[in-house]
C-alpha cells in the first residue's frame, strides 16, 4: 500500500468511525506498517473489521484480518481435522509408505508428523496420548505461523538481524571463554 492509498484507507476508517482522529504521524505509521499489503486486500480486511467491530481498527487488527482472508483453506484446519488427516494416512498408506502418506497431508500437518516421526505414529500403542501431543504441537506451530504472518516483513527482517547479531556475539563470547 502506498502512502496515497493509505490516506484513502484511513479516510474510510474515519468515515466508519467519525470520532477517530487522523494526523500526519498516523498516516506515516500506518503507511509504513501496511506497506507490504495490497490496497484491495486491505480494503476487504477493513470492511470485515467494520462489520464485526464497533471500535476503530488498530494496525494489528488489520494485519490479522489480512492474514485471515489470505490464508489458504488447507492452513485453516483445526488440530482435530489435522489429526483426522494423519489417521486417514495411517489407514491408507501404513508404516512403509511414508512419502505417500506425507504427500497426502496439508503442510502444517506434515510438519508436525515429521517432528513426531511417521514410524512413531504408526507403531504407537497409546494413541490418545499421541493425539494430545500432536494437538499441542499443531497448535503451537499454528500460533507461530499466525504471528509470523501478521508481522510486516521489515519488522521480521529487523528481528532476524538482531537474532543473528546476538548469535554472532554469543559465538565471540564462547571463543573468548565467556569474558566480554
Amino acid at each position: 500500500m502506498t502512502k496515497a492509498e493509505c490516506i484513502k484507507f484511513l479516510a474510510i476508517v474515519n468515515m466508519a468511525y467519525p470520532n477517530w482522529q487522523v494526523n500526519e504521524l498516523t498516516v506515516g505509521l500506518w503507511a509504513e506498517m501496511l506497506e507490504d499489503i495490497d490496497f484491495k486486500i486491505a480494503q476487504i480486511a477493513l470492511k470485515k473489521h467494520i462489520a464485526e467491530n464497533p471500535y476503530p481498527p488498530t494496525i494489528a487488527d488489520i494485519r490479522k484480518a489480512v492474514a485471515e482472508i489470505t490464508t489458504p483453506k488447507e492452513n485453516k484446519l483445526t488440530a482435530a481435522e489435522a489429526w483426522g488427516e494423519v489417521m486417514a494416512a495411517v489407514r491408507q498408506f501404513g508404516y512403509y509408505r511414508e512419502a505417500e502418506a506425507l504427500a497426502s497431508m496439508s503442510e502444517r500437518t506434515r510438519r508436525v508428523v515429521k517432528y513426531i516421526g511417521w514410524q512413531n505414529i504408526c507403531t504407537c500403542e497409546e494413541i490418545d496420548v499421541l493425539r494430545g501431543q500432536f494437538r499441542a504441537m499443531y497448535e503451537q506451530l499454528e500460533e507461530r505461523e499466525k504471528k509470523e504472518a501478521i508481522l510486516p516483513p521489515s519488522v521480521h527482517d529487523a528481528i532476524k538481524a538482531l537474532a543473528e547479531a546476538k548469535e554472532i556475539d554469543r559465538g565471540f563470547k564462547m571463543i573468548e571463554g565467556g569474558k566480554r
